[in-house]
C-alpha cells in the first residue's frame, strides 16, 4: 500500500505539464511586443502579424548607428522554467539564424541566456533545445557560462531575437514554443 502511494506521488510530481506558447491568432502570445535596436539608436525595423496558426515576425535589420538586432518578446512576468528540461520550437524561416532568449533581469547590461536555432529556407522545422545548453551573454558577449537549474526559476521575459550581424530582410514564422 505504501509503495503504491509513493509511486503515485512520484508520478504526479514528475508529471509537470508542458508550458505552451501558441503563436496563432487564437493563441496566448498576443501581449508579446517588438523590441528593435532603435532603443539604442539603430535603424532595424520589424513587425509581428498573427495568422490563424502562426505569427509572422519579419522586417529588415540594419547595421547603421551600431544597430543590428530585431526581437519579439513576451511581457515581463514570472516564468519559472526550473521544472522543464528543454524548449521546443516549431518554425519556418528565411534561412537566417535566430536565438531564443531568456531574460533574468530588466536591465540590459545584466546577463541573459540564449540558444541559437536555424533551419533550411522556408521549411517547417521543429527543434528541441536543452535548457542546460543556454549560454550566458552579457552586453551581447558570451561569458562562457551556461544557465543553471536555479537560474531557470527567475526568468522575467522570454523572446526571439535576430542578431546575426547581417543587414537585410528576414522572415520567421513561429507556430509555437513549448517548454517540456
Amino acid at each position: 500500500m505504501c509503495k503504491s502511494i509513493f509511486t503515485f506521488i512520484a508520478i504526479m510530481v514528475m508529471a509537470t505539464p508542458d508550458y505552451l506558447i501558441d503563436f496563432g491568432s487564437n493563441g496566448n502570445s498576443l501581449n508579446w511586443q517588438i523590441v528593435n535596436d532603435g532603443v539604442m539608436g539603430g535603424l532595424s525595423q520589424s513587425t509581428a502579424i498573427p495568422y490563424e496558426d502562426y505569427i509572422l515576425f519579419s522586417g529588415t535589420t540594419s547595421l547603421k548607428n551600431n544597430g543590428g538586432f530585431a526581437s519579439y518578446r513576451s511581457p515581463y512576468g514570472t516564468y519559472d522554467l526550473s521544472k522543464y528540461y528543454s524548449v521546443e520550437i516549431k518554425f519556418k524561416s528565411s534561412g537566417r539564424s535566430f536565438f531564443i532568449q531568456l531574460d533574468a533581469y530588466k536591465a540590459w547590461w545584466y546577463p541573459n541566456y540564449k540558444h541559437e536555432f536555424s533551419s533550411s529556407i522556408n521549411e517547417w522545422t521543429t527543434v528541441t533545445l536543452p535548457l542546460k545548453d543556454f549560454k550566458e551573454y552579457r552586453i551581447g558577449k558570451e561569458t562562457g557560462k551556461k544557465i543553471s537549474q536555479s537560474q531557470q526559476d527567475d526568468i522575467l521575459r522570454l523572446g526571439i531575437i535576430l542578431l546575426d550581424k547581417k543587414e537585410g530582410p528576414f522572415e520567421l514564422q513561429i507556430d509555437y514554443i513549448k517548454f517540456i
